[in-house]
């Protein structure tokens, strides 16, 4: 009897093997697709000069000057569709929206229009970003994959000042597709755990945009189950551009570190 149920118990471990192998976590670097969805904190520096048509305008900063808040949080959504073992394409998209009303503490020149010291002035500002790369696999295996990427960092940005006395309303807005080579490297600690970090950036002239853009960042994500996991990270970016267009004339500084924390999914 003894020896019977050790043979079932036997035939049950090898029938069972092939699901508890599927039940494993898709392990890190062999995934299909991979779909993050979380928080993310940015932490914002800004300086911008709006200039009119006779050229005049000065540089401010938007979260000193004007008291706009530096710390927001928003919502984070990521991803990659790995369409090839060496090839992917990645995205991510997060917005701000911040704003502020405040007597200002110095003479502003915005699109050749004076606000004077004291001048009690609503500010708004709404910024969109929306990052795409496609991602080669230099080296992969079992402990490593390291990547040549390539991409567009695309972002929006929208700002308004309005006051009553003196009436002003200023609105100005530009879209900056600036495009940016890097590298990255994931780190397979176990099948459930990965490390990764990257790096990005490029300075080009693209249309009526001259900029610069410096990305770099590191997370790390865990897997609870075969396909859902929890992740955190940072990741800080520097965007630096002149624009000469009819919306927009004038120049930005902005300055980004945020930390985030997110769920995901791989299949």
């Amino acid at each position: 009897m003894k020896r019977q149920g050790l043979l079932v118990a036997l035939i049950a471990a090898v029938l069972a093997a092939p699901a508890l192998a599927q039940d494993g976590p898709v392990p890190g670097g062999k995934e299909k697709v991979k779909l993050n969805l979380g928080a993310i904190l940015n932490q914002n520096d800004t300086s911008l000069r709006l200039e009119g048509p006779t050229g005049r305008g000065i540089e401010f900063g938007l979260e000193g000057s004007n008291g706009v808040k530096r710390d927001v949080w928003s919502t984070l959504a990521s991803g990659s569709w790995r369409f090839s073992p060496n090839h992917r394409i990645g995205f991510q998209s997060f917005s701000t929206k911040r704003s502020s009303s405040r007597s200002t503490e110095r003479e502003l020149v915005l699109d050749d229009q004076t606000i004077p010291v004291g001048t009690q002035l609503d500010t708004s500002s709404k910024t969109s970003f929306f990052v795409v790369n496609y991602q080669y696999s230099l080296l992969r295996d079992d402990r490593v994959e390291l990547s040549a990427m390539g991409g567009i960092y695309g972002a929006r940005f929208k700002f308004a000042f309005d006051s009553t006395n003196p009436p002003r309303s200023i609105e100005s807005n530009t879209t900056a597709p600036l495009p940016m080579i890097g590298i990255s490297l994931d780190t397979f600690i176990t099948p459930r755990w990965t490390v990764s970090t990257f790096f990005e950036g490029l300075a080009l002239k693209v249309g009526d945009v001259r900029g610069s853009v410096g990305y770099i960042g590191m997370s790390t994500d865990y897997m609870l189950t075969r396909h859902l996991g929890l992740g955190l990270g940072v990741n800080a970016v520097n965007i630096r551009a002149d624009v000469a267009k009819d919306d927009w004339n004038g120049s930005f500084d902005w300055r980004s570190q945020s930390f985030f924390a997110y769920g995901q999914m791989r299949f």
